[in-house]
């Protein structure tokens, strides 16, 4: 009853609205440009009655669409250059302004938007993906951050992991895939959301193509399905966006050198193919080749992402991209331990006897791995309100390695164990279709979309057994023994070998609906049907019995509201996360079809825009309970009364108090508990979820020298915090609690740029949720040059 109450009150609000979309609407375009001639890039272009507007390109145009019939002032502006303004009439749906001269110099405008890009560069919160409607941030009632490409280039990024130092909402590990993993507000969520795509990638990745992450809170059910794959879990989602081609020309070429034989190169490159056809092509790759810090380990990879942008009309515009990678390098799975070795004294990896410095491993059992992501994008203007949005997104994994997990078996042996997938081929295919409303009234804005998804999975593997042991080493006398992967593959040619085949599909219809009225009351509210089918899976040839088909519901509602001229919102959204559960033995001999797993959050907090954008802040509150967990009682007899509770504080700060001077910092506060489990597992009751940090912190202070002698001159410097991480429900041992420190000093003059980078700059030791140690002091020296 509640639900088809909802669903009533958002077709209600959204007929209620859409009866006004009959006003017409135009399109403004125009062009800006300087004293001599030349385009006027990143000038402010703003129309004062509707407080909307938008920024020229680098060839000085322009485009303001969705403006209803009227007159209106337009305002052109860039610190430090003189304002001008202009009257128009709006009575046809396409208007072109007349040129707008500026009575600068190329020159000086050159110098000043140098100064206007350095204002909050890390600041970039407007996204087409997080709400997949275009709603501002401060009207916006739901948390996300954002890491932008400009930090991740400050701090010379050169692997996924690095990535996400400045994230805020969790901890982050690399994957035993290679991949990461994200832990956020308690929950597991892997990065395989691609411009809001599902590209289920389970390999290395190279970060190079990236243009910024998304990290959108709380459970993603509404927009992307149950959680399947750690796709969309409970704690919140992970987007790559990745670069497209624009119209304009570039050509950036970089190369970093550093310790432990690092060498990357790097190339940025785009083009305008047609201006006629208004055909844009860009292609991004690296080369990255690096050894461990430890006796063994390589990494050798290389990244190329061709990306097409083609606008065929007006109404129609076509943006097509793919990246592929392909690595060799040495993976480690998470390690462990005998349980008898866990006491008072031995409560974490530091405690144990293995060598920080030694792999256990052989560079010839290094891994091979292929991706392949592809992804197409159509937009097309059906009338002046309406448009339609279709994607498709295709990606592959082909992995062909040997996982190494160490063990420590007693205080003086380390066994050793190699996960065989030999191969692993796995993929996805993601078809999306968005029908999108988009009304602006004085009094009134309703933007609402509704779609359907579809998803298809797979997982083909083969393997021989699982764990595949090789002797064992005695830390008082270590010898490491060779090991190729020929002889490896020699030892276990007597035994089977084992294929396996999973298959899956979704189908997903969902309808979101958010309401502004007055520019300060945000009303948001959606649902979804979710249909999930599992099929058979097939093992060695032989298909069985398990697959199974499940139905669900989610919903997202929200409100924000935002009285302060778009300086300040509070917000509040309850929304809900959904897991399926397979049919199972209840223990009683009857087979149960489980509900799904379903989390339900609750969260309330601010939104803060002050000084023209100069502190964007975001401080939340949240509850995360998940009520019908499949649990055990003393009988033997499963039920979904099993109960797990996330709940916590987060604040993101991204500040720019002076000219050329930066801040990122966050903060989280996080408790992740059991609350109802299994007979027997009393003891974990009120602990700590695994892997899940309570307390990550991160900060970031960078400033460059806007004018003088010592302009282009640079530095920047921060540290990450985690808490201790648990890797067992008992919470008797883990990762213990670290802090690393970075720095960077750069000069940047002209076409080119100079940076110096040290992480972990006080040499700590540490190991990552999955007991891996990370690199101890690191550098890497970058050179990097726009050709144009």
């Amino acid at each position: 009853m509640k639900i088809s109450k909802l669903l009533g009150a958002i077709l209600l609000l959204f007929f209620a609205a859409t009866l006004n979309a009959q006003n017409q609407t135009a399109t403004i375009s125009g062009k800006i440009i300087t004293s001599d001639g030349a385009p006027a890039p990143f000038i402010n272009v703003i129309i004062k009655e509707l407080n909307a507007g938008s920024i020229t390109n680098a060839l000085g145009t322009y485009e303001l669409q969705n403006v209803a019939y009227g007159s209106y002032t337009i305002e052109y502006s860039l610190i430090g250059m003189e304002k001008k303004a202009m009257t128009i009439h709006v009575n046809t749906p396409n208007i072109t302004v007349q040129d707008v001269l500026l009575n600068e110099s190329s020159e000086k405008l050159s110098e000043v938007v140098v100064s206007a890009q350095r204002l909050n560069q890390f600041a970039h919160k407007e996204s087409e993906y997080v709400a997949r409607v275009p709603l501002k941030n401060i009207n916006n009632p739901q948390s996300y951050s954002v890491v932008t490409n400009a930090l991740l280039k400050e701090q010379i990024t050169t692997d996924l992991p690095s990535a996400f130092k400045s994230i805020t909402g969790g901890g982050y590990v690399e994957s035993n895939d290679g991949n990461v993993s994200v832990y956020l507000r308690g929950f597991r969520s892997d990065v395989h959301l691609r411009n809001g795509g599902i590209a289920w990638i389970k390999a290395p990745l190279d970060p190079q193509n990236i243009e910024r992450l998304e990290i959108v809170k709380g459970p993603g059910s509404l927009l992307h399905g149950t959680n399947v794959n750690n796709i969309a879990n409970f704690g919140g989602v992970v987007n790559k966006v990745t670069k497209q081609a624009y119209d304009g020309k570039k050509l950036d070429l970089g190369f970093v050198t550093g310790r432990w034989e690092q060498e990357r190169a790097t190339v940025d490159y785009n083009t305008v193919l047609s201006k006629e056809d208004r055909v844009y092509f860009r292609l991004n790759a690296a080369y990255n080749s690096e050894n461990s810090f430890q006796d063994q380990g390589i990494i050798r990879e290389f990244m190329v992402a061709p990306s097409i942008t083609v606008d065929v009309s007006d109404k129609l515009s076509v943006k097509a991209n793919l990246e592929y990678n392909k690595s060799k390098r040495n993976l480690n799975f998470a390690r462990g331990l005998a349980g008898s070795l866990i006491s008072d004294d031995v409560n974490s990896w530091d405690d144990l006897g293995w060598d920080y410095h030694t792999n256990y491993g052989t560079n010839e059992m290094a891994g091979y791995f292929s991706t392949l992501a592809s992804q197409i994008a159509i937009d097309y203007t059906l009338s002046d309100t309406w448009s339609s949005k279709t994607k498709f997104t295709k990606a592959t994994t082909f992995t062909d390695a040997n996982y190494l997990r160490v063990v420590m078996l007693d205080e003086t042996s380390v066994g050793r164990y190699y996960l065989q997938l030999d191969p692993r081929e796995t993929g996805n295919t993601h078809v999306q279709q968005d029908f999108l409303n988009i009304f602006e009234g004085d009094k009134i804005e309703n933007k609402f979309i509704a779609g359907l998804s579809y998803l298809h999975n797979f997982d083909d593997t083969q393997r021989t057994g699982v764990w595949n042991a090789i002797d064992a080493v005695d830390t008082t006398n270590p010898i490491i023994t060779g090991l190729t992967n020929e002889q490896f593959e020699a030892n276990l040619a007597d035994e089977t070998k084992n294929k396996t085949i999973t298959k899956f599909q979704t189908l997903g219809f969902y309808a979101f609906d958010a309401i502004t009225v007055n520019k300060q009351l945000t009303l948001t509210g959606g649902l979804r049907f979710d249909r999930f089918m599992a099929d058979n899976t097939i093992a060695n040839g032989l298909e069985g019995t398990n697959g199974y088909n499940q139905n669900s519901l989610s919903t997202k509602l929200g409100l924000a509201y935002n009285p302060f001229d778009d300086k300040a919102s509070v917000f509040v959204n309850y929304m809900d996360g959904l897991s399926n559960n397979a049919p199972s033995d209840n223990g009683n001999g009857e087979i149960i079809t489980w509900d799904a797993e379903r989390a339900k959050q609750f969260e309330a907090g601010t939104k803060l825009n002050f000084f023209d954008g100069k502190l964007v802040s975001t401080i939340s509150y949240y509850n995360i309970n998940i009520d019908n967990d499949i649990i055990v009682d003393e009988n033997g007899i499963s039920s979904q009364t099993g109960e797990t509770l996330s709940k916590g504080f987060e604040i993101d700060l991204i500040a720019n108090p002076a000219p050329g001077l930066n801040i990122v910092a966050g903060y989280t506060k996080n408790n992740a508990t059991f609350e109802k489990v299994d007979f027997g597992n009393e003891a974990i009751l009120g602990n700590s979820l695994t892997y899940t940090p309570e307390t990550v912190w991160n900060f970031w202070m960078s400033y460059q020298a806007l004018k003088g002698n010592a302009k282009g001159l640079g530095f920047g410097f921060g540290a990450n915090h985690m808490s201790e991480i648990y890797n067992s429900t008992l919470n008797n041992f883990g990762s213990e609690a670290y802090t690393t420190v970075d720095a960077t000093v750069f000069y940047k003059k002209n076409n080119y740029k100079i940076s110096l980078k040290a992480d972990n700059v006080f040499d700590q030791e540490y190991y990552n949720g999955y007991g891996i140690p990370q690199k101890p002091f690191n550098f890497r020296i970058g050179i990097f040059y726009s050709v144009f």
